[in-house]
């Protein structure tokens, strides 16, 4: 028998297609495709118009400038034509046109039933699940040791086996006798025996259901891409035909498609190719804001001003927010756009992501974004008057792009995350847009995204006991010079001590909370449609209205007022005091969406599983619930979708998402979570998982149109747009689960719970919040919005309890 090494001989860099059936994960596979088989990659949706309503001739002479073709994972059922598209297609390719397949998940199940297997449910669905696997050895498995490996599938292949017959699983079925089963997952009783892998025993086709991709599959799961790629140069080493049906490596550069190559791709001129194909990137798609931006923003023209600050002592032990907000109120008239890390003792609740807090000061002349979902509007606010625009979100974040090019400062404390810049908020439904997911109906009064330009500010640093007055431009000397006065006396001046304890409650009113019974009937709704295998998971949510009275006694109290009792109960890392012409929002979120520093390091911290503090229970026992399998699986889930979101930007740049931090338990004032940290790079300085070579391609695996200008122009703007809404909001794969949401939800909005909010530095950082633990006022009241994940393994009541007591952590 031929040995695989020996056979596999060097050859050049590897096309390969991948065929991207809306998964949240498709980027973690091209990731992996790269980093292991050194391949360049082009992604083509399953239900690409140029291919899928075409005559098979167009599709085959695509095929013929690849290598062979990965199949990913997705949503839905492989009977269903609409979840499978050119899936189809692959198990019918004529001999002088077939080419090697590997199908992963949704791949895998619909090639099993190509040649004669079924497919049914799963008796208990598994999402996020890790299992040992067993395996024959051979094939995709050569060599491979022991596998952990990570599932998502409500469904499963079937070959015709008497699964109580274990050692006839090795062998091909009499129903299904050109399928040859090489794994299988033995873990589950309930579901007995659960196929996990086979190859065709006269095509080059093979697959897996599980992920190799995710962060949880051992490094000898994931072994198997690499095995598939030696088996497919075997297959093509052998077939007398492969010369010559193989295109010439220019023709791969014709496609007008996204692709790792050596140059960018040009116009089409195959006669057998429609006209005018769409650019497709390596991910999800995106295009890239602000680019080219010669063509927006001349580079003599970007206002580079320098930050004018100086630095004061603050003693230990001191809430200075209080007595700097009337320093604020009174140089402005307004309140302060304030950031604040919460602190607990004189020293932040969570030190290494609660810093800084931030105190922005706004007048009427501040110049302000705004965008609607509803009715695609952007207005920019300014001194000359309102500029309106229509676009959609994509134009909105166009926008933010040109000013963030437009507007650079120098010299600013190298320690301070923040000189000025952008401060504001992404609603969740002007994330929705960025999927191609439309919005519920809204109205023209409440802006989806909305930024203010903050030229001045005070910033506080609690760990190093410090206080910078900062403004942009130089002819703020004088301010930063009276106002540092004013600072220094006010410090002198506050007696040392922790934050307030919260006075008892003096307004009047009424809090209507989500009814159980209603709660419940959606969370078995969403468990039904994960078993459907539409969703691995759904974030939902519902909302609780404030109606806040008062009389002679007990007057209304102030916004201030009620984030002050906000900050005292439940001190956050990501508290937020943002209080615009529109919308108030009291924030004590303990979830990092997504920050970046000025030298392109960018990280994610999600937030899945939750513990309630309560009499009698312990960081020992709530580690213990938070290590269960649902809410392990939970976060997993999140983990790998964040992992595709980032890998969609940092890919481009020749690196990749990284996972210092899985799953670990952090303690909050009113509960225990479960957090993880997932990193990246936006500049291309090396990356230890990426050969050179691979990273060249990575380097080149964007759209044409994407590199007319500056490849060094991705930020973190581009992964913030690439990334909304927050995958610990939606659940994964996150389109199809925002769909699913929208309708079980009663296409209620969510609006800006469920965002973001934060600030884009002038300096190049960003920093941004899950708007969670909040309280928000529209004009027709007070919201608090609160929810959870839900699995196939929740409980409905479990779930209801879980997200009345995130609600009734926010005390106002």
């Amino acid at each position: 028998m031929t040995d695989r090494r020996s056979a596999a001989t060097p050859d050049q860099q590897p096309r390969l297609l991948f065929l991207d059936a809306y998964d949240s994960f498709t980027n973690n596979i091209v990731a992996l495709l790269r980093s292991s088989v050194k391949a360049r990659v082009t992604v083509v949706k399953i239900d690409d118009a140029q291919f899928l309503h075409s005559s098979d001739t167009v599709f085959h002479q695509f095929l013929r400038r690849f290598d062979g073709v990965v199949v990913g994972p997705g949503p839905g059922d492989p009977h269903k034509p609409t979840d499978t598209g050119l899936i189809e297609k692959l198990w019918r390719l004529p001999d002088v046109t077939i080419l090697p397949v590997l199908g992963i998940c949704l791949g895998f199940q619909s090639l099993v039933l190509a040649f004669g297997g079924t497919v049914s449910r799963l008796e208990e669905p598994r999402h996020g699940i890790v299992r040992p696997v067993r395996h024959c050895g051979r094939s995709l498995f050569d060599g491979v040791g022991e596998i952990k490996a990570t599932q998502y599938h409500s469904l499963h292949g079937r070959l015709g086996h008497n699964v109580d017959d274990r050692n006839s699983l090795w062998s091909p079925a009499a129903a299904t006798p050109d399928l040859e089963p090489l794994a299988w997952d033995f873990s589950d009783d309930r579901n007995g025996p659960v196929l996990m892998g086979v190859r065709h025993a006269s095509k080059p086709y093979w697959g897996v259901q599980y992920h190799p991709e995710s962060i949880c599959t051992n490094t000898e799961g994931a072994q198997v891409v690499k095995n598939w790629w030696q088996d497919a140069r075997i297959w093509r080493a052998l077939m007398s035909k492969a010369s010559t049906r193989r295109a010439s490596p220019e023709a791969g550069l014709d496609s007008g498609y996204a692709t790792d190559a050596d140059s960018p791709p040009s116009t089409p001129n195959d006669e057998d190719l429609s006209e005018g194909m769409q650019l497709v990137d390596a991910g999800e798609s995106l295009t890239i804001a602000g680019r080219p931006n010669a063509s927006d923003i001349e580079r003599d023209s970007v206002r580079q001003q320098p930050v004018i600050w100086r630095r004061l002592r603050m003693p230990s032990d001191q809430d200075l927010l209080p007595s700097l907000r009337e320093l604020v109120r009174a140089d402005t008239g307004r309140d302060p756009l304030v950031l604040e890390s919460g602190t607990k003792h004189g020293k932040p609740v969570r030190a290494e992501t609660g810093r800084f807090s931030i105190l922005g000061f706004v007048d009427d002349r501040a110049e302000t974004f705004k965008y609607w979902t509803s009715g695609r509007r952007f207005e920019r606010h300014c001194t000359a008057g309102v500029e309106r625009e229509d676009c959609d979100v994509s134009g909105a974040f166009d926008r933010l792009k040109q000013w963030t090019n437009l507007y650079k400062a120098t010299d600013g404390p190298a320690d301070v995350p923040f000189w000025g810049g952008l401060i504001g908020y992404v609603s969740y439904e002007a994330g929705l847009e960025t999927i191609k997911v439309e919005p519920p109906e809204g109205d023209d009064i409440h802006a989806d995204l909305s930024f203010v330009f903050v030229r001045r500010s005070i910033v506080v640093d609690h760990i190093d006991q410090a206080v910078y007055v900062q403004a942009l431009g130089a002819t703020n000397l004088d301010w930063v010079d009276a106002m540092s006065r004013r600072v220094e006396s006010l410090l002198g001046q506050v007696v040392a001590g922790d934050v307030g304890s919260p006075e008892e409650k003096s307004w009047r009113g009424a809090i209507h909370r989500p009814r159980m019974e209603e709660y419940c009937e959606k969370v078995e709704l969403c468990q039904s449609r994960i078993r459907a295998g539409d969703s691995y998971e759904l974030c939902l949510t519902d909302q609780s209205t404030l109606e806040i009275v008062g009389d002679n006694r007990h007057p209304v109290p102030s916004r201030w007022e009620l984030y002050s009792r906000l900050r005292s109960t439940n001190p956050a890392p990501f508290g937020a005091f943002l209080d615009f012409e529109d919308v108030s929002i009291l924030s004590s979120s303990p979830e990092r969406f997504l920050s970046w520093s000025r030298d392109g390091v960018c990280e994610f911290r999600p937030i899945k599983g939750t513990v309630q503090k309560g009499s009698g229970t312990s960081r020992k026992q709530a580690e213990e619930i938070l290590k269960s399998e649902k809410e392990q699986a939970e976060n997993l889930m999140i983990v790998d979708l964040i992992r595709h979101d980032l890998n969609g930007i940092v890919g481009q740049c020749g690196n990749c998402a990284l996972v210092p931090k899985l799953m670990q338990v952090e303690e909050y004032a009113t509960v225990y979570q479960l957090v993880s940290v997932i990193q990246g790079q936006l500049k291309s300085i090396g990356n230890p998982f990426m050969s050179d070579s691979a990273r060249g391609a990575a380097q080149d695996s964007i759209s044409m149109e994407e590199t007319e200008g500056d490849l060094g122009t991705c930020s973190g703007l581009d992964v913030l747009r690439a990334s909304l809404p927050p995958g610990s909001m939606t659940g994964a794969p996150k389109k199809r689960s925002c769909e699913i949401l929208k309708q079980v939800e009663g296409s209620k909005r969510r609006r800006i719970y469920s965002g973001v909010l934060g600030y884009l530095d002038v300096g190049g950082g960003g920093d941004f919040s899950v708007v969670i633990r909040s309280a928000i006022r529209y004009n027709d009241g007070w919201r608090v919005g609160a929810g959870g994940a839900v699995t196939a393994l929740s409980d409905s009541l479990a779930e209801y309890h879980e997200m009345m007591g995130k609600s009734m952590a926010v005390q106002l």
